[in-house]
């Protein structure tokens, strides 16, 4: 260790080497943070910002609503099925690893996006930069949580959930320019460039050593997921289809497996065991995979909406979009501080209140005449709601685990949430199939696709209705210090 020049009376000169660590400590804390902050804004901008693209993409290959289903559905399914995997595998070999992994896997995944001449590639390449996605969505989020005290959490959970928001805010505004103007190839490009600032955010900050570094990832565990969520949920999509019923139920067989295997499996790949050791825990991630299920497909459907019956361009279709998004970006922070000072059950119920108010709506107004201001209203009503839901409800979960046990909360938070949003799609591609059919959404199934959106919302209302139940019994369960 260098030594310090001495004054005369033997005091040193120059700053103490506590105040050294504390301003190392602070500058990484300020680097994992914004990583994270830049690499949700950045990441979740153009996945939502594919929704804008679909349109266009569907016109130019002629593909049908199934399959247009299918481009945000790839994406999705990779991210569900990889999400336990990628989590126990950052705590064996780092979650700084992880992160500039999943972070190169995205960019180079969205340059083949963007090169793509036919609709097999493009998923594929969809599918592959949801890999890649998934890596650094929950590795970031769990280095943040380890890096920052208790008393901190809700504060910096706020501003990362928050920067979520604002990548769901400007993406489809965004990307509709983009698209609009460039076509919709431009989309992949945005995505290869925006991955670019988090990856050298990252490089910046010194790799840490693998929280459990002589444990062995399950790869058994890891098999029966990975296989269980694929099977499931292609076969739940795909109803009506010969192999459905045999997917789902060998999917659910091996979702079962895995259960058992997780409880009594000594370093499982998702800790089951959390939800038998805190009622809090369970409920508040019941509540969470119950919100994402339930409100997830909006903006898909909303952006379909608006640019086929509403015939707006996507630039204009993405100034709508925008509303949800804006709110939550705006509300989030307050949210995750408030649930520092107060019951946090009590705002995550309140919230998720507000998005069964706006699915109501949906159901019950959704027209060729809807007017804009209740289009638009509907959308904000939406975002207050899930930005008094999210950070409160992800501080109940984090806060209900002990220390050692974060990275597998911080796990668990990204599955519910990546299953409520794949089941949320799949039910929409179910809708779609069964009631629009195959071949291209075109004018004169302009009617059937108002019929199948209304019809989702009338799904997903009292499913809402059950998270809010979730919620309200989280209060209930002790919440640790």
């Amino acid at each position: 260790m260098a030594s310090l020049d001495m004054n005369g009376d033997g005091r040193p000169i120059g700053p103490d080497p506590g105040d050294l660590g504390e301003a190392f400590l602070a500058r990484r804390r300020k680097l994992i943070l914004w990583t994270a902050i830049t690499s949700n804004i950045l990441g979740n901008s153009g996945l939502i910002g594919l929704n804008v693209a679909l349109p266009v993409i569907q016109r130019e290959m002629g593909l049908g609503a199934v399959q247009v289903s299918w481009l945000a559905l790839s994406t999705l399914l990779a991210m569900a099925m990889a999400s336990a995997p990628v989590a126990r595998l950052s705590d064996l070999v780092g979650r700084h690893r992880i992160t500039v992994i999943g972070l190169w896997v995205t960019i180079v995944t969205s340059l083949l996006g963007a090169l793509s001449t036919s609709y097999a590639t493009l998923v594929i390449s969809r599918a592959f930069c949801g890999l890649g996605l998934v890596s650094f969505f929950t590795t970031i989020t769990t280095m943040v949580t380890a890096e920052y005290p208790p008393r901190e959490r809700g504060r910096v959970l706020g501003l990362t959930i928050s920067s979520v928001y604002v990548g769901l805010s400007v993406g489809p505004l965004l990307v509709g320019f983009l698209v609009q103007y460039l076509g919709w190839r431009s989309l992949f490009w945005y995505t290869v460039f925006g991955m670019i600032p988090p990856l050298v955010l990252i490089k910046m900050v010194s790799p840490d050593s693998p929280p459990t570094p002589d444990e062995r990832l399950d790869w058994v565990g890891a098999i029966l997921w990975i296989l269980g969520l694929g099977l499931g949920f292609t076969g739940l999509a795909s109803l009506g289809r010969g192999f459905a019923v045999p997917a789902l139920a060998g999917g659910l067989v091996l979702v079962a497996l895995f259960f058992l295997r997780s409880l009594g499996s000594g370093n499982p790949i998702l800790d089951m065991r959390l939800f038998f050791d805190s009622r809090r825990f369970s409920f508040s991630s019941l509540a969470a995979y119950i919100s994402y299920l339930s409100s997830f497909s909006i903006t898909f459907l909303m952006s379909l909406y608006l640019q086929y019956t509403k015939g707006l361009s996507p630039s204009h279709a993405g100034i709508y979009l925008m509303a949800q998004p804006v709110v939550q970006a705006a509300l989030t922070p307050l949210s995750g501080k408030l649930s520092d000072r107060m019951e946090p059950s009590r705002l995550a119920s309140g919230g998720l209140f507000a998005i069964l108010a706006a699915i109501l709506v949906f159901a019950l107004m959704l027209g060729e005449a809807t007017p804009d201001a209740i289009l638009i209203a509907t959308m904000a009503l939406t975002g207050a709601g899930f930005a008094f839901f999210s950070a409160p409800n992800s501080n109940s979960m984090m806060s209900s685990v002990p220390p050692m046990r974060l990275g597998q909360a911080s796990g668990v938070i990204t599955v519910t949430r990546l299953c409520g949003q794949i089941s949320s799609m799949a039910l929409t591609t179910l809708v779609f199939g069964l009631v629009i059919g195959e071949g291209a959404i075109t004018p004169e199934k302009y009617p059937a696709f108002l019929s199948a959106s209304r019809a989702c919302f009338w799904i997903f209302a009292p499913i809402c209705l059950t998270g809010i139940l979730a919620s309200l019994a989280c209060r209930t369960g002790p919440k640790r210090d």
